[in-house]
């Protein structure tokens, strides 16, 4: 996986590719994959990770993909076995804790890979198999500066040393026998007793010693036994732990060096040992950082993201000879994707060149080029394309042509510039002259996909969908094999039309021959959710999030319900960049034209700029005030900026306008709710489900309105419902749980609760929820973990604090009850429960004046002493 390509167009690599070398798909597994062969070699016997759902994790399994809870609790087992070995950053009393902060790095790492794999891999051109390596030196080694801060910090915290961090040093294979001679030597026994001692022959402790080769398992129980003979029994099981990690990382690294080299491998090491090292001095230095126990658990949590690292990183910085390192760690703060992304243009534009120049003689020979000066042209006008120098790079092509007229590749690259410039602007006679370029494509190589379907592109991109559809349908029978752009285009262009069921089929056989784009599966989550195939909408929108669209697929989900999509329905280059610039040109040709401000404010509302969105949406609305949709989307942003009024009237005009519109009467009555208007939220919510009954969220928002109404069975019925039509919805998990709660079904509630934590593990809300219920419970030791767990996320929630207060005041820890209950307050002056607390515990404490101070507050803000 050496220096893969960025940015280049199959023209290029279809130009430059080597006799020697086969083109691939870029080789970037997911998270799951790389957690599955990490597994394989710790050889665990955890229940977690031997499952069926853990198999479908680490194959890949698009038609079983497991849920974020589901990946959650197999990251939990390979923390539970990593803790078993040995691996372990809390004292050895808190293992529990240590499992749990392993599992919340291990995730966040996962987390993390697998949206910069999503990111990477539309970026990623067919490629070179040598050529795929770089994205993995980068990411792990800003990996490593990250998980360096966490166990530096987590040392200091512990004030212990770190075992592990020691084996680092004898990771390379040729180097772990070093580290079990050591051990030897320290005992002071022969390699001869050694040997008979173990009872194998000499040959193979010198096999062991010298020579890399594994010990089998009960190998190494009998080696830590011998070595730690004469001492207590705890030594042996902690020494058999050291082993059993020492062979399990070395056989990680040989792994790793298959696919990166063994001189990257033992870099990477050895730099997480020096930094992780260096970062604890730091931290122990005292003076110059001053960290506190806080800022030591917030490092610890964060790693390298923590505005605490920066003074750190720099430090590290000035003090690296190693230029790459030193951007990286420059880079650990900031954004990774960035820095892998700029680290291999750097790494590749030597290679690309050299690759090029070694190259050269056989392309021209291959391709049939009779003018070596048109490929040079060629070559320079790629290089201006891509250094954003478009007027000159039009120019190189139009010479390349000139001097080589019968060449296909000029044609495509002259037609893709032009067309890209003239969507870009609105021209159509450039858009015209690609068209014209594109045909020259076709007409000197027939047997060539990419320009027959750049054609279709270009005409979709210039707003002629019906066009694209007929040409991209009437491709040539010497065009094949049909590849996955060209059945996205189509199906782009088919629900442009309307022609969903058509859209669906060329969307699916193109996701088939592109598992890994999450745009063409997102598009087909909206096409499926279009003909009302909740199955396959639920499918493809549960594959686009697990590859990585989240943000963009939400929205364009609201958009598709209240009838306001249009194509594109996900942010992407070719169509987004394309039609906002294009829509920008248009309103400021015609600026009385309502469709073109609509339009834009779709794509501005997809990518969440609301602020944007809006003056756009003002317009749409003023130039067409009886047009429902507008009115429906501004309500919709009015709504996400917390306008409820506003919200209201734009759906209250849109109902009068089409009093059918479902979409109006649910976001109306989402904005009634949040003006606890409940019972003409009821109102509009049961409309809504009346018009549209496979809408879960209408239910779920129901049983929120009937639970403040105390309704409780009511709203545990629609919460029953909405959960039958998206069993996944954390949110109706946790309003289910809190009605249980308030009808004293506390392990209805709790099991609720743990399902919605399971789908949702940074709900602070559901943490704190499940906290209250413990404490009704009687289960204090249970509470107080879930409100230190919600507080983590939310150190503002003074109902957290009043919770936790309350667990402690009933636990008898006066002293800690008080200090949370002076959090609370300190959050929220007007929390008369938290005044009322402290009142009984100053009470208990024989401070009669400080009792009577909080006990008349807490009746000043309306608390009942007798409640």
């Amino acid at each position: 996986m050496d220096k893969f390509v960025i940015g280049l167009p199959d023209t290029y690599l279809a130009m430059n590719r080597s006799p020697n070398e086969t083109e691939v798909s870029p080789g970037l597994p997911t998270s799951g994959q790389i957690l599955g062969a990490l597994v394989k070699s710790l050889k665990s016997d955890d229940h977690r990770l031997n499952s069926r759902t853990a198999r479908r994790h680490f194959n890949d399994d698009r038609e079983n993909i497991v849920k974020h809870s589901s990946r959650f609790e197999i990251i939990e087992g390979f923390a539970n076995a990593l803790a078993e070995m040995g691996i372990r950053l809390s004292a050895e009393d808190e293992e529990d804790t240590s499992r749990s902060v392993v599992t919340e790095v291990l995730d966040w790492h996962a987390v993390h890979w697998d949206r910069l794999r999503t990111f990477l891999l539309p970026r990623m051109s067919r490629t070179y198999h040598s050529h795929l390596s770089s994205v993995w030196k980068t990411y792990l080694r800003l990996a490593a500066i990250d998980v360096a801060f966490r166990i530096a910090s987590h040392l200091s915290m512990t004030g212990r040393p770190s075992v592990t961090l020691e084996l680092l040093k004898f990771t390379n294979v040729n180097r772990r026998g070093a580290y079990v001679n050591q051990l030897r030597k320290n005992v002071e026994i022969s390699l001869w007793d050694f040997a008979e001692a173990v009872g194998v022959s000499t040959n193979t402790v010198d096999s062991w010693m010298y020579h890399g080769v594994r010990p089998r398992d009960e190998h190494l129980a009998k080696i830590a036994s011998v070595l730690s003979s004469g001492t207590d029994t705890a030594v042996g099981a902690v020494m058999l732990r050291e082993l059993r990690l020492l062979y399990w990382l070395s056989d990680i690294a040989r792994n790793l060096a298959e696919h990166i080299g063994q001189d990257a491998v033992d870099d990477i090491t050895l730099h997480l040992h020096k930094y992780t090292s260096q970062i604890h001095g730091f931290i122990n230095a005292g003076s110059e950082f001053n960290f506190d126990p806080s800022s030591l658990e917030e490092l610890a949590a964060q790693g390298s993201r923590s505005p605490l690292a920066q003074p750190l990183l720099a430090q590290l910085a000035n003090s690296e000879d190693d230029q790459e390192w030193e951007d990286d760690l420059l880079a650990a703060g900031s954004d990774w994707i960035e820095r892998v992304l700029r680290a291999n243009r750097q790494v590749h534009r030597s290679e690309e060149i050299a690759l090029i120049e070694k190259t050269d003689g056989q392309i021209l020979k291959n391709w049939g080029i009779s003018d070596s000066r048109a490929y040079d042209h060629y070559r320079h006008a790629r290089k201006l394309s891509d250094a954003g120098q478009i007027d000159q790079a039009l120019s190189a092509l139009n010479i390349a042509i000139e001097l080589d007229p019968l060449d296909p590749a000029n044609h495509f690259t002259l037609a893709s510039v032009k067309g890209d410039i003239g969507i870009r602007t609105g021209d159509a006679a450039l858009i015209e002259e690609g068209l014209e370029s594109c045909w020259m494509a076709v007409a000197l190589d027939p047997n060539w996909i990419l320009p027959w379907t750049e054609i279709g592109w270009l005409l979709l991109g210039s707003g002629r969908a019906d066009e694209a559809v007929e040409h991209l349908r009437g491709v040539k029978p010497e065009c094949r094999p049909l590849d996955s752009g060209y059945f996205n285009a189509l199906g782009l262009a088919l629900e442009q039309m309307g022609e969903y069921v058509e859209s669906l089929d060329a969307l699916e056989r193109s996701l088939e021959l592109n598992p890994n784009d999450p745009r063409i599966a997102a598009d087909a989550a909206i096409t499926a959710l279009r003909l009302k195939d909740t199955l396959k909408s639920n499918k493809y929108r549960k594959l686009a999030n697990h590859l990585g669209v989240s943000n963009e697929l939400k929205r364009s989900f609201e958009l598709v319900k209240s009838g306001q999509a249009e194509y594109p329905l996900v942010e992407f280059t070719m169509f987004n960049e394309l039609r906002l610039n294009t829509l920008d040109v248009a309103i400021a040709r015609s600026p009385d034209e309502a469709a073109a401000y609509l339009s834009r404010a779709r794509i501005h509302f997809r990518r969440g700029d609301d602020e944007r969105a809006l003056p756009d949406l003002n317009a749409a609305v003023r130039l067409q005030p009886h047009y429902p949709g507008a009115r429906v989307l501004r309500g919709i942003v009015f709504g996400y900026m917390g306008r409820y009024d506003a919200s209201i009237a734009d759906m209250s005009e849109a109902i009068r306008l089409e009093p059918d519109n479902a979409t109006a009467y649910y976001y109306r009555g989402l904005a009634y709710g949040e003006k606890d208007s409940l019972d003409l939220a009821i109102a509009d919510l049961s409309n809504a489900i009346r018009l549209d009954p496979d809408n879960g969220d209408a239910y779920r928002a129901r049983g929120d309105s009937y639970a403040y109404k105390r309704k409780y069975d009511l709203a545990i019925s629609d919460y029953a419902t909405a959960l039958r039509i998206d069993p996944e919805n954390a949110r109706s998990y946790r309003g289910r749980g809190a009605a249980y709660r308030v009808k004293g079904q506390l392990d209805l509630a709790i099991a609720d609760y743990d399902v919605a934590i399971k789908i949702k593990p940074k709900d602070h809300y559901a943490l704190r929820f499940r906290g209250d219920a413990y404490v009704a419970r009687g289960q204090y030791d249970k509470a107080v973990p879930d409100f230190d767990a919600a507080l983590s996320i939310n150190d503002g929630d003074d109902l957290a604090y009043l919770g936790r207060g309350n667990a402690r005041l009933f636990s008898g820890e006066l002293e800690l009850a008080i200090a949370d209950f002076d959090a609370a307050i300190k959050c929220n002056p007007s929390n008369a429960r938290a005044y009322h607390g402290r009142a009984l515990i100053r009470e208990a404490m024989h401070d009669a004046q400080g009792a009577e101070d909080d006990f008349n507050r807490a009746r000043q803000l309306g608390y009942e002493i007798s409640d």
